[in-house]
């Protein structure tokens, strides 16, 4: 009877083992039959007419889960030249259901790129990437470099224009101030709000300045090759010098033919064949 119990609690400890094996890839609070992530697509954003029938059809095709649906009739919006924080997160969601994990995070990616602090698309990027074969841990960064894009990342570059007109106005009325107030004192004040104020439009400008260049540079770029070989020149006689695979997110740093250089968040670099991955 013994022998038995035995026999049983080893059978059962055997199974339990190799269920567990076979959910070791799932990402912890992630369900394999149902994954839980902000599914909600959002709203028409402004640009496009309210009643546009294309998003219509793309929310319908959303609702019905035929995913590749939506995602044909969004991206022919894409195509007509329409650039969207709403548009990209709505491409990266329906790519997440059907499973395209580096198409997802791609999209998601560009929805982040136009609205850096938005906690929905921050949060699907982020559970996007664990699904990501490359686990790659970023260098660690200069605390004012942080603090510096948090703060930029606050408004957009044509926000952050905005802000830069309003205060280069308000620095202008304040020498005027300065120049004709009556009083001495005002006018003292006033010289040096002018230019605390002249700083203030100086910092908005890079802000601005620097969002729009990443923006326009777009010098990331997701790998979409199931694996890609790293080089150590830009041709295919080049040593190998590690691999990656689809999903990872590179930094092109130069182009030579049909090669680019990168660098991984963790700082090694290489070339890969250019057409392997997509700019954000």
């Amino acid at each position: 009877m013994n022998k038995r119990i035995f026999t049983i609690m080893i059978i059962v400890g055997c199974t339990a083992v190799l269920a567990s094996a076979q959910t070791a890839d799932v990402p912890s609070g992630v369900q394999q039959e149902e994954i839980s992530f902000t599914t909600e697509p959002f709203d028409i954003p402004s640009g496009l007419p309210p009643n546009d029938v294309l998003w219509k059809q793309a929310v319908e095709a959303y609702a019905q889960a035929n995913y590749q649906e939506a995602i044909d009739v969004y991206k022919s919006i894409y195509n007509r030249g329409f650039e969207s924080a709403s548009l990209y997160y709505n491409i990266g969601n329906c790519a997440f259901k059907m499973l395209q994990y580096a198409e997802a995070v791609l999209w998601f990616e560009r929805a982040k790129l136009l609205e850096p602090e938005n906690s929905d698309i921050l949060y699907n990027l982020e559970l996007a990437n664990r699904f990501i074969l490359d686990k790659i841990e970023q260098l660690p960064e200069f605390f004012l470099q942080t603090w510096v894009r948090s703060v930029r990342n606050l408004f957009s570059a044509n926000q952050w224009a905005w802000c830069t007109l309003l205060l280069f106005a308000g620095a202008l009325s304040l020498l005027l101030l300065f120049f004709f107030g009556r009083s001495r004192s005002i006018r003292r004040w006033a010289f040096y709000l002018s230019l605390f104020v002249a700083l203030l439009a100086l910092g908005a400008f890079s802000f601005g300045w620097s969002h729009k260049r990443e923006m326009e540079q777009r010098e990331f770029a997701i790998v979409f090759a199931p694996v890609a070989s790293v080089k150590s020149a830009p041709d295919r006689q080049g040593k190998d010098l590690f691999i990656i695979h689809e999903g990872t997110k590179v930094r092109i740093m130069e182009r030579v033919g049909a090669y680019g250089r990168i660098e991984l968040a963790d700082g090694r670099q290489g070339w890969i064949e250019i057409e392997l991955a997509e700019r954000i």
